[in-house]
């Protein structure tokens, strides 16, 4: 994590402190906006105590609304349309536009906000929206939190009790892909990829992937929309749950005191309310507040 330098105040502070200004610019940069500086960088899902329930609130969803999600052939699109309309789920939102991110740290004056900035280590840390990996961690909404625990403990004895990475040899992915609960995520994987191998390599259900989602509605391409997807948590043999991040990252804290300053500064360039959320309702309140 680089020194966390001073606040920003304006547009061109901020611009400064964009690692992209710093280094050459290259592909693979994320970025997101908090309102609240000491807010976790976590999906809704893992906060709260929400993971326990994370089985029940997908079922729930998926049985009452069952009509919103008619059509889709992925967990992975279902999971981005429950995250679009504010479902808890282990999608965190990020852009690869920075001014966009800037926005959302502003939303609200009360605390410092921030904007994380993130990069992969690879182009291996970014996934399309029909990639293997994403579809394994999809699925994962599908198990309950003992199942979850249970398969987090399986990959751990395997890894040597948390250990940033090992090597499996063969025989210790074919005796974790016979273990009967990944028996049920291979299943469930080929209900919507029926060619799936039936090889699901440990690591990959403990990291973190950035996500391109389809861009299928106005407010992702707006915003330039994407998703960090996170896997299971990993346990360290003190006992603590760590998750795993392959990539680098940092923050720039905004002044509470100049953030609606800086929204005014965003909206000369076409950042506002009504240029990221298209939708009708959204438009109409950046009007009554323009407006008064």
């Amino acid at each position: 994590m680089p020194e966390e330098q001073e606040k920003v105040t304006d547009l061109q502070t901020f611009l400064k402190q964009l690692p992209t200004h710093r280094e050459e610019i290259k592909d693979g940069y994320f970025y997101r906006g908090q309102a609240d500086a000491t807010w976790e960088l976590l999906p809704a899902i893992l906060r709260n105590g929400r993971e326990e329930k994370e089985h029940d609130i997908y079922n729930y969803i998926m049985t009452e609304c069952a009509q919103e999600f008619d059509g889709l052939s992925s967990h992975a699109e279902i999971l981005s349309k429950m995250q679009h309309y504010g479902v808890p789920t282990r999608l965190l939102d990020v852009t690869n536009n920075p001014l966009v991110a800037l926005y959302f740290a502003c939303e609200e004056t009360e605390n410092d906000g921030v904007v994380f900035w993130m990069k992969a280590d690879d182009r291996d840390g970014i996934k399309s929206f029909d990639s293997d990996t994403i579809s394994i961690l999809s699925c994962l909404s599908r198990f309950n939190n003992i199942e979850k625990n249970e398969i987090s403990k399986l990959i751990n004895s395997i890894r040597g009790g948390g250990r940033a990475q090992v090597i499996c040899t063969e025989e210790e992915i074919q005796g974790f892909n016979s273990n009967e609960l990944i028996k049920r995520l291979l299943h469930e994987i080929k209900k919507e990829k029926p060619a799936f191998e039936d090889c699901i390599f440990p690591d990959d259900l403990i990291k973190k992937f950035f996500f391109i989602p389809k861009k299928n509605n106005a407010r992702i391409i707006r915003q330039g929309g994407a998703f960090v997807i996170y896997g299971l948590e990993n346990i360290d043999p003190s006992g603590t749950k760590r998750q795993q991040f392959n990539g680098r990252f940092g923050k720039i804290v905004i002044d509470k005191a100049y953030k609606q300053v800086i929204k005014e500064e965003l909206s000369y360039i076409n950042i506002s309310k009504a240029t990221l959320f298209p939708e009708l309702y959204k438009v109409a309140e950046f009007v009554k507040e323009k407006y008064g």
